[in-house]
């Protein structure tokens, strides 16, 4: 199966070449495992290799997303002002929409962005897509509202044969029962695990599912550095 790098060689090496070509992958993790950093990764490499990407962000400022990734050393600024990178920030969108109907009385929910209209628009030509975070969809519906939502964006963007990221917390995750892992390619999850005696925490990659792929290692320790996520060993 042909793949794309993830942008980091010893994830590449774990999953036999990279992410699958053309397939949806699911990533979900707590706060500050380092999701939106391996997005960076997979955009990074995957502009720098000449290929059409789009970001969605649904909770984070586009600038702030540019700064992390100057100062990680995957910069997408150039990226981005040469279009080969487009971005598009619901959550901004909102709030610039929410100013100019505040004085009318209406609230946030009436200026609602639906996700499926950005990649309708933009999906078609695109190589890589990533959606961070695809768990604020969950805030505003019932689970099985959000399991046709994210089922019809999955099926659009597997159409446009675009090979995506989804990023997910882990409370989203909950909420939805699980349910997306259920209906993507493959799913990572990110694990931080405290020890609150030595005042230290580990990080664990744990690829649950990565099919058509031989994934003979599952979880891997990894750290974030200056340079993004090293991943530092594998546990069978």
């Amino acid at each position: 199966m042909e793949s794309l790098s993830t942008g980091i060689e010893e994830l590449d090496t774990l999953i036999d070449g990279g992410y699958p070509k053309g397939k949806s992958i699911l990533v979900t993790g707590p706060p500050g495992s380092g999701k939106t950093i391996l997005g960076l990764h997979f955009l990074h490499r995957s502009c720098a290799e000449g290929k059409k990407c789009v970001l969605i962000l649904t909770r984070e400022l586009t600038e702030d997303v540019r700064l992390q990734s100057k100062n990680l050393g995957m910069d997408i600024g150039p990226f981005v002002d040469s279009g080969q990178l487009l971005i598009n920030n619901i959550f901004e969108d909102k709030i610039n929409k929410l100013k100019s109907t505040a004085r009318f009385g209406k609230g946030l929910c009436a200026v609602d962005t639906d996700i499926i209209e950005y990649l309708s628009s933009t999906a078609s030509g695109a190589d890589v897509v990533v959606i961070d975070n695809i768990g604020m969809m969950a805030i505003d519906h019932e689970a099985r509202e959000f399991a046709d939502k994210f089922s019809s964006i999955s099926i659009l963007l597997l159409k446009s044969g675009c090979t995506s990221l989804f990023i997910m917390d882990d409370d989203s995750y909950t909420l939805t029962h699980g349910l997306p892992g259920s209906m993507v390619f493959g799913t990572m999850k990110l694990i931080v695990k405290e020890n609150l005696s030595v005042g230290r925490t580990k990080q664990y990659l744990y690829i649950q599912k990565m099919r058509n792929k031989p994934v003979p290692i599952k979880y891997s320790l990894y750290i974030i550095t200056q340079a993004g996520i090293k991943i530092v060993n594998g546990i069978r």
